[in-house]
């Protein structure tokens, strides 16, 4: 018996003796009041579910997903107030409500408080805002039963998480510099392979040439030994291989322009859109962390809807800080892609650090194709451009937010 009950017992006490009426009745309140919270601290929470419904789980960025929060008091006795504080990674936003700030550091909270009559089943619906592309988690949550006067008098803390991707928008690709043919189908310039239905005329004949490519009728109408020459094969499959650092130096260090980062999120999002839709069977790699164990975020070219969904899952996920030397990318290319690919590399930094692996990609029979962004592309490109390399200048105007089209030009 605590020392609130041994007031409410002697008050009542009192005035029985004094023949005070109203102090016995003081008394008795208090002593009720007292026993409320008690019964309110050992049951009030039994009964009581939680639950978090998320509509789905991806989203676009811009969008919005619903979240249904479910509470139901299961028992007779009513609760006067439960509050329900669910701790949000950073970067979550719920249309028109402000977040608070959690007790763990960095973390965000979802607060909610509900008044519930007996068996009363409440639903809440709120909506989650893609306003950054990531991955964010809605962690455990806490839940509080207080009595008649705000009194805490039971809680709990219920675990489990529910995660969403919020992915990087997508918009038309309009290739200005070279629009005869798709992205990824063109007629690679150089290669080791060559398609023999590909006829591209003659060339001087060559040591070592076999007979049967000799063009017997060029050569007597010319007087000089000539040889077919073929085009290399039409590439069906394209590789978009994403350079996430977007400051010199070395990779770990922790600089990043985010907005370089998200413009290259979305250029790489477009473009692999545009080529799947093209029919062209579409790889992704990037040197970056996406909450996975693998430090390189891999996905080999497949074609159709669901090769589009894992290369814009990669890409939601993709943090703004490089996990390797984007060179490693490079070097894993002709290991498991084919000769023949179009190879897109987008970059927003001087790529000379690594001219040398695109060099030896495009000796080995691989369309390279750079694709710069950021405010520097265009004084950029032109060095490139004599390195061997063909260069292309991606725009997103006014900015990533806004731009209605990505457009590609020499």
């Amino acid at each position: 018996m605590n020392a609130g009950t041994l007031a409410a017992g002697a008050l009542i006490v009192a005035g029985v003796a004094l023949g005070m009426p109203g102090l016995g009745l003081v008394g008795v309140l208090a002593l009720s009041i007292a026993g409320i919270g008690r019964l309110t601290a050992r049951v009030g929470l039994h009964g009581v579910t939680f639950e978090r419904r998320l509509g789905r789980d991806r989203m676009v960025w811009g969008d919005e997903i619903p979240l249904d929060l479910v509470v139901r008091n299961g028992k007779l006795l009513p609760l006067a107030l439960l509050v329900a504080e669910s701790v949000v990674s950073e970067g979550v936003s719920v249309h028109g409500r402000a977040l608070a700030a959690a007790e763990r550091p960095g973390w965000l909270a979802i607060r909610d408080a509900w008044t519930l009559a007996w068996y009363e089943r409440v639903v809440r619906h709120l909506r989650l805002v893609g306003e950054r592309r990531g991955r964010f988690v809605l962690g455990p949550t806490r839940l509080t039963v207080a009595d008649l006067f705000g009194r805490d008098a039971a809680r709990v803390t219920l675990d489990g998480e529910v995660a969403y991707v919020v992915r990087p928008r997508t918009v038309p690709v309009r290739d200005r510099g070279r629009a005869q043919a798709p992205l990824g189908r063109r007629r690679a310039p150089t290669g080791l392979h060559e398609e023999p239905t590909l006829f591209a005329g003659v060339r001087p004949y060559r040591a070592g040439d076999p007979p049967r490519r000799i063009h017997w009728r060029a050569t007597a109408r010319t007087g000089e030994p000539v040889s077919r020459r073929y085009d290399a094969p039409r590439a069906r499959e394209a590789f978009v291989a994403l350079d996430v650092q977007t400051v010199d130096g070395p990779y770990w260090r922790r600089d990043a322009v985010e907005p370089r980062v998200e413009e290259l999120a979305v250029v790489a999002a477009s473009l692999a859109r545009t080529l799947l839709r093209d029919g062209v069977a579409t790889g992704f790699a990037a040197a970056a962390y996406t909450g996975r164990r693998e430090r390189l975020a891999w996905i080999a070219p497949r074609s159709g809807r669901e090769r589009l969904a894992a290369i814009a899952d990669a890409l939601g996920r993709m943090g703004p800080h490089p996990s390797a030397p984007f060179e490693s990318v490079l070097v894993r290319i002709p290991r498991t892609v084919p000769p023949g690919t179009t190879v897109h590399v987008l970059t927003a930094r001087d790529p000379g650090p690594y001219l040398a692996p695109l060099r030896r990609l495009v000796a080995s029979g691989y369309e390279v194709r750079l694709v710069l962004v950021g405010p520097a592309a265009a004084a950029t490109a032109g060095r490139v451009a004599r390195a061997g390399i063909a260069t292309t200048v991606a725009t997103l105007d006014p900015d990533w937010r806004s731009a209605p089209a990505v457009d590609l030009a020499a």
